[in-house]
């Protein structure tokens, strides 16, 4: 697999960068904002640092391979789509028991978006080395076989 080359980059693939960066800094902010939050108010402590760690976490993780995949490594790619897509259902999740989370929601969102952006045709074909040509939409592949047309199997004579 060849590398793909930094200045042809996509602007799909620019955008989809600048998408994780933002998502990976408010998860941060929101995440640490949320420790700090839940030490200064009364009742419960630990649950709720644990939420905020674990957001703060996140998005550290998500600017992070967010940085590797836009060298043009696909498995950072694949990667960062699993994790913007598992902090959205969980964020999803958690923001009902805990609506001041709804915002560490929308900043995974963020992340999501540029998740879909990094597969779109362009930014796909980028990554990946082939030609969006290549690919052939609406058109059915022929499978592979491994006998010829036409022969049957099992013994011969029959």
């Amino acid at each position: 697999m060849t590398k793909p080359d930094p200045a042809q980059r996509p602007h799909v693939v620019v955008w989809a960068y600048r998408c994780w960066l933002l998502a990976g800094a408010l998860l941060m902010i929101l995440g640490i904002g949320y420790v700090v939050l839940a030490v200064i108010t009364p009742g419960p402590t630990l649950l709720p640092v644990g939420i905020g760690v674990l957001i703060a976490a996140i998005g550290a993780a998500e600017a992070f391979i967010g940085t590797k995949a836009y060298t043009g490594d696909e498995r950072w790619r694949s990667s960062l789509a699993a994790l913007t897509l598992v902090a959205v259902i969980m964020l999803l999740i958690l923001s009902f028991a805990a609506s001041l989370l709804a915002c560490a929601l929308l900043a995974a969102i963020i992340g999501l978006f540029g998740s879909l952006l990094a597969y779109r045709p362009e930014g796909d074909a980028w990554f990946t080395g082939k030609s969006p040509a290549d690919t052939k939409k609406g058109k059915p592949q022929k499978a592979q076989t491994s006998k010829p047309a036409g022969k049957k199997r099992g013994r011969p004579g029959r």
